[in-house]
C-alpha cells in the first residue's frame, strides 16, 4: 500500500515539475481576488515554504475532481508572495486587502471569507462548502 501512494507521489512530482519547467517560458500574469468573485470558491493556503506549498499541488492534482467540482482556487502563500496553485491558470495573485492570519482561509463565490482553519482538513473544508446555500444551488442542477 505505502509502494501505491509513494509511486503516485513520485509520479505527480514529476508532473508538476515538468509543467512548471513548460510554463516557466510563458508570460507573467496576476489575477485579483475581485476578478475571481462569482465564478470561483478561493481557498487561501499559507504554506511555511515552499516544499509545503509543493506538497499541496500534489494534493490538489491528486483530488482535482473534488476540488473542480466546488469551483474552488487555491492560492498558497510562501513569503509573503501569494500564487494560485490550482483551478486557474498558475498566476500571481494579489489578495486586495485581505491579510490571512489563518493558517486556511475560505473564500466564497460572493467574495466574503467563509471560514479560517488552523490547519488543512479537506474533509472538513468540503463539508462547509457543501452546506452553503449557492453549493446546495449548484447540487440541485439550478
Amino acid at each position: 500500500m505505502t509502494t501505491i501512494y509513494l509511486s503516485i507521489f513520485v509520479l505527480f512530482m514529476a508532473f508538476y515539475s515538468s509543467f512548471s519547467v513548460a510554463n516557466s517560458t510563458q508570460p507573467q500574469c496576476e489575477i485579483t481576488l475581485g476578478e475571481l468573485k462569482w465564478k470561483k470558491r478561493v481557498l487561501i493556503y499559507s504554506a511555511s515554504s515552499a516544499k509545503e506549498l509543493n506538497n499541496l499541488n500534489t494534493f490538489a492534482q491528486y483530488d482535482r475532481a473534488a476540488l473542480s467540482e466546488r469551483k474552488l482556487v487555491i492560492i498558497g502563500i510562501v513569503d509573503r508572495q501569494p500564487t494560485i496553485v490550482f483551478g486557474y491558470p498558475h498566476c500571481s495573485t494579489r489578495l486586495d486587502k485581505l491579510v490571512p492570519q489563518d493558517k486556511v482561509t475560505l473564500i466564497g463565490l460572493d467574495g466574503a471569507v467563509k471560514a479560517k482553519y488552523s490547519s488543512f482538513d479537506s474533509d472538513l473544508i468540503y463539508s462547509t462548502i457543501d452546506k452553503m446555500p449557492m453549493r446546495k444551488t449548484e447540487l440541485n442542477g439550478y
